[in-house]
């Protein structure tokens, strides 16, 4: 169901809930909160990404009260078991209980940036209302991989995994515009197209940046892999800051931004 932000606000701003209220379904399911924002006195607006609804936007109504019982339930980049009312127009938060607050994300500055990055790639890759399991399972693997190491490989794999799963998988084994398999060499990086071309290709359309069989072979081998085995490949660090690079601007062509938290991360 289509929901309008500005409209959400305008009815709590003017207390006109009650004019939903009798819509009202209950939902329960798990969710990791990607941002708030504050809202009126005690109020917050939550972008949560959960597994049997996607992302959604919802409202935690007084949950900025001291004695609010939903008071810390509610950080981002926290597994919550939730339960909604579905208002026409928006979901209002009744419940909230912790599965996995990812403390040690919390404490270190280094994995906070990072999880903030993994929720941004979630909310702007995913429309809203849309059902997306393998993006909540991809997530939640990730945070619970972050809370115990801190390996960059990671960002590698979840950048890759999240495009694919948004339909943006890159072709790593044939050239994107002849369909030739590709052999090591001269090949190419087209983010415009979404993945590789050969030599030739590129000659004939002279665009494309150079990118070296490390890369490729590594980006691969991501494709095939889970994140635990993923994070194990040994790389050096030429060809992991080269496929940063790729996926980066692929992400970028995608998006068609840079995300905040990136710039984040670099600082």
């Amino acid at each position: 169901m289509a929901r309008n932000d500005n409209f959400i606000l305008f009815l709590l701003e003017n207390n006109c809930t009650s004019r939903v209220d009798t819509y009202n379904m209950v939902y329960k399911t798990s969710g990791i909160v990607l941002k708030r924002k504050n809202f009126g006195e005690a109020d917050r607006v939550l972008t949560i990404l959960t597994e049997r609804f996607g992302k959604i936007s919802a409202i935690a109504k007084g949950s900025r009260k001291i004695k609010a019982k939903l008071l810390g339930h509610l950080e981002p980049f926290t597994q919550v078991n939730f339960q909604f009312h579905e208002g026409r127009n928006f979901y209002i938060v009744t419940s909230a209980d912790i599965v996995h607050n990812f403390e040690n994300i919390h404490n270190d500055y280094q994995k906070t940036t990072r999880a903030f990055y993994l929720g941004e790639l979630c909310d702007k890759f995913l429309e809203s209302d849309e059902k997306n399991i393998e993006v909540y399972r991809l997530l939640s693997s990730a945070l619970e991989y972050l809370e115990d190491n801190n390996v960059d490989l990671m960002l590698r794999f979840f950048e890759l995994k999240i495009i694919e799963a948004s339909g943006f998988k890159p072709a790593l084994r044939e050239c994107v515009h002849c369909r030739k398999i590709l052999t090591a060499g001269s090949n190419f990086w087209d983010q415009s197209e979404g993945g590789i071309i050969c030599s030739d290709c590129q000659k004939k359309f002279q665009h494309g940046k150079k990118i070296s069989d490390g890369v490729i072979k590594l980006l691969r081998v991501i494709e095939e892999k889970d994140i635990e085995n993923a994070t194990k490949i040994k790389q050096d660090n030429k060809i992991e800051a080269e496929t940063e690079e790729i996926l980066d601007l692929y992400i970028k062509n995608i998006l068609e931004r840079e995300l905040k938290s990136k710039r984040m991360m670099k600082q």
